[in-house]
C-alpha cells in the first residue's frame, strides 16, 4: 500500500499520462534527496505541471501548480556523478493533489487517486471522426508513417488516447486539459477538439 503523502516533482512544461513512459534527469540537491528517498522505499512520485514557468535562478520551489497530476512510478534508475540520476518513469494513475505538506527539503503532497472510467462506451461515429481527424493533423504535420506505426500497437483504448496525448504535438496546457478527463468519451471528445483546432490553425480559448 502506498502512503498517503508523496513527493512531489513540479515540471514547467510536462504532463505524464498512465501507462506512458517519461525520462527525468535529475540534477538539483533538493530532487537528488528525493530520488533517493524514492528508490529506498515505495518508488512512486506524482509529477504536475507548473502553472507558469519559475522565476529566473528558482527551480519551481514555490511556482503554483495544477491539482491534477499523475502518479509515476520509477522503472529504472541511473546513478551518475555528482548525485545526479537518470530516471525512467512511468505513469500510473491521475491523482488530486489535496494539500501540500511540509517537512521535506522537496515538496510532498497528501493526495487521491482519481478514478477514470474507461467502460464507458465510445460510439462508432465518434471514434470514425477522432481517427479522421488525427490523419488530417498528421498529413498536416507530415507525421502519417509514425501516426500509422502508433495506432498499430496493441493497446486498449484509453492507452491508445493516452499515448497519442504524450505522441502528438500539443501544448503543456492542452495535454493538462485531456488529463484531466474523468472518462473515456471525454479525453476522445477533448482530442478531437484539439486536433480540429490545430488544423484549423487556431487554439481553443483559455488554453
Amino acid at each position: 500500500m502506498l502512503p498517503a503523502i508523496l513527493p512531489l516533482f513540479p515540471l514547467p512544461q510536462v504532463v505524464l499520462f498512465p501507462q506512458t513512459f517519461l525520462p527525468l534527469h535529475v540534477f538539483e540537491p533538493r530532487y537528488q534527496d528525493l530520488t533517493v528517498e524514492v528508490l529506498n522505499s515505495h518508488h512512486h512520485l506524482v509529477l504536475t505541471l507548473m502553472r507558469e514557468d519559475p522565476d529566473p535562478g528558482s527551480l519551481g520551489e514555490t511556482a503554483p501548480v495544477f491539482t491534477t497530476g499523475c502518479m509515476a512510478e520509477v522503472v529504472r534508475a541511473e546513478p551518475l556523478t555528482a548525485g545526479r540520476w537518470n530516471l525512467l518513469v512511468q505513469g500510473k494513475d491521475i491523482v488530486r493533489i489535496v494539500q501540500e505538506m511540509p517537512g521535506k527539503a522537496f515538496r510532498q503532497a497528501r493526495i487521491e487517486v482519481l478514478p477514470f472510467d474507461s467502460s464507458r462506451l465510445w460510439p462508432g461515429p465518434h471514434r470514425q471522426r477522432l481517427m479522421e481527424s488525427l490523419h488530417a493533423y498528421a498529413a498536416s504535420e507530415g507525421i502519417e508513417s509514425q501516426l500509422n506505426e502508433l495506432l498499430d500497437l496493441p493497446l486498449e483504448d484509453m492507452d491508445r488516447l493516452n499515448t497519442l496525448a504524450m505522441a502528438l504535438d500539443f501544448k503543456p496546457p492542452e495535454r493538462q486539459f485531456l488529463l484531466e478527463s474523468r472518462d473515456l468519451p471525454t479525453l476522445a471528445e477533448r482530442m478531437l477538439q484539439l486536433l480540429d483546432f490545430a488544423v484549423g490553425g487556431r487554439a481553443i480559448l483559455g488554453l
